[in-house]
């Protein structure tokens, strides 16, 4: 049935135009409309554009945020099918481009960076102005860049794995660093001298799987066919990903952001500490990194 009025159409901001109110009117009651004028007008960076990120940052749009910074230096590839926010017809371009240009089908008013590197030469640029990061990428020399200038800063990090576990951490000043959190022997070390050592970079890649098999059954569930666990671990593999899995974890980060980063309504959890629910075995599950 076709409702004949709006109860809260007298009482919205009159900054916002005609399309954003039709857009977000259903978000209100959830949120109030002081909450949704402060995620309209946040600026948010997105690092990584691809699993994770491209339907994090399609959810914040939805959702009514007119301000994001998109960073990808990837094009689509046929592997990118089975979870990404692509079709055929995307393989071969960026993925910052083929989400924006969709992004600005759904809020044609919305303000889009994008950038196609994250450099030394331009993390001071990209994160000027930005309120909340989310860390979705899967380059952990770039992720620790952007995790040391996000510090100086004081901007907070919101970070998840596409694994079957509800959960996501923050980094910021009340936290450990990512660095920390990881156990990486690169605090002292500059990007220029990590970029450079294989070792180093194989020691990182090492450590950081060792975090990701701390999930309780995480082994279990991603070694169905078996070999699959071995190769990821060996370096044969790249990690194991499914479309469900990573959707519901962006959904998550999506969640995470707006009532814990933007709103403060929800307490957010603190790297190392690892609070979520596993929703195969249908439990919560708690533990720490480190």
């Amino acid at each position: 049935m076709k409702l004949k009025f709006n109860m809260f159409e007298k009482t919205r901001p009159k900054n916002w135009k005609d399309s954003y109110w039709n857009q977000i009117n259903r978000n209100i009651g959830f949120i109030t409309f002081s909450e949704q004028e402060s995620l309209r007008i946040s600026s948010i960076a997105i690092f990584g554009v691809g699993g994770l990120g491209g339907p994090l940052a399609i959810q914040l749009i939805r959702a009514g945020c007119e301000n994001l910074t998109i960073c990808d230096n990837e094009k689509f590839q046929e592997s990118n099918l089975n979870r990404q926010m692509c079709t055929r017809n995307d393989i071969g371009k960026y993925k910052v481009d083929i989400l924006e240009n969709y992004l600005e089908k759904i809020n044609p008013d919305i303000n889009i960076s994008k950038y196609y590197e994250i450099s030394n030469h331009n993390i001071s640029e990209i994160l000027n102005n930005i309120k909340i990061a989310a860390l979705t990428l899967d380059d952990p020399i770039c992720s620790i860049l952007i995790c040391r200038e996000c510090a100086k800063r004081k901007i907070p990090i919101v970070e998840s794995w596409g694994v079957p576990f509800l959960c996501a951490w923050w980094f910021t000043k009340e936290s450990v660093d990512y660095e920390t959190c990881y156990e990486l022997k690169t605090k002292q070390m500059s990007i220029e001298q990590i970029e450079v050592s294989e070792n180093i970079q194989l020691d990182i890649r090492n450590a950081i799987l060792s975090k990701v098999f701390l999930f309780p059954g995480l082994e279990e569930i991603c070694d169905r066919e078996s070999g699959a666990v071995e190769g990821m671990l060996s370096g044969n593999l790249p990690l194991r990903s499914f479309a469900p899995m990573i959707r519901m974890t962006a959904s998550y980060l999506a969640y995470e952001i707006i009532f814990s980063g933007i709103l403060k309504i929800r307490k957010k959890t603190l790297a190392p500490r690892v609070n979520g629910y596993d929703y195969i075995r249908m439990k919560k599950i708690e533990f720490s990194f480190i």
